[in-house]
């Protein structure tokens, strides 16, 4: 039986929608323009274009007049709104984060494991008065890239983490090249030797980050809790913010799985 043209057309357009609408989600605070998305997208700016504006016809982005950055759209929120009722991933959010957070006293940061990819899906300030850049709510990162990334992947079985770095290479060598598969693999064994992932400043120079994976009820991991802040902060602190991470995770682990 052969491919219909068409068809396999079609799924090849809406695949490419999709990612493009994943370019937009990882940038949902900031905003994206057409020129980055271009870049990253690796796809025409006539085909980018075309997509962009289909997606805003359905209502999924939305372009600001003001700086012609991309955001996401009100659609994309309401389906948002709409598959919480059946994953309730927000509540447990950000009541793990508030905990982190009010304990530590920095910023806390929730990860869900999407594919080859971590999202931060809630972030909480902590009561320290110095903040630093780290991952925003809605932000998209290869596996491996940061520390709560970083813990997912190395929970990971070698092969998987295999496939997934495989998967990840284009976009590691494009957008972070201070990433390469090989030093990931040593990442993955200092963070599995220690049993929890550190990111000394690798993404943001003043921010570091401690992060340690969560799993389901079948062991497979599903995301991670990570505590962040400027290297004064974290760096001396380290074995406290583990600390603070893994006693926690058994109330996590109750909010989710019950």
């Amino acid at each position: 039986m052969t491919n219909n043209p068409e068809t396999t057309s079609g799924a090849r357009s809406l695949h490419r929608s999709i990612g493009l609408l994943r370019l937009v989600s990882a940038h949902a605070a900031e905003g994206i323009r057409l020129a980055e998305i271009c870049k990253r997208s690796g796809m025409a700016r006539t085909t980018v274009y075309r997509m962009l504006q289909a997606l805003q016809n359905e209502g999924l982005v939305e372009q600001d007049a003001g700086n012609d950055r991309y955001y996401l759209g009100r659609e994309a929120y309401l389906l948002g709104v709409a598959a919480e009722s059946r994953f309730g991933l927000t509540d447990v959010a950000k009541a793990t984060l508030a905990s982190l957070s009010r304990i530590s006293g920095d910023i806390s940061l929730f990860l869900i494991r999407t594919g080859t990819h971590a999202v931060c899906i809630a972030r909480e300030e902590g009561s320290y008065p110095v903040r630093t850049h780290t991952a925003q709510v809605g932000g998209r990162y290869p596996l491996g890239v940061g520390g709560g990334s970083l813990a997912i992947l190395s929970a990971c079985s070698d092969a998987e983490i295999d496939w997934i770095l495989e998967r990840n290479a284009e976009e590691l060598a494009r957008d972070h090249p201070g990433f390469p598969p090989a030093f990931l693999r040593e990442l993955v064994a200092e963070t599995r030797a220690q049993g929890y992932a550190v990111n000394p400043g690798r993404v943001y120079a003043e921010s570091w980050g401690v992060g340690i994976p969560y799993f389901d009820p079948q062991g497979i991991c599903r995301g991670s809790i990570s505590l962040a802040g400027i290297p004064a902060r974290i760096e001396p602190r380290i074995k406290e913010v583990v600390s603070v991470l893994k006693a926690e995770l058994p109330h996590l682990q109750k909010r989710l799985y019950g």
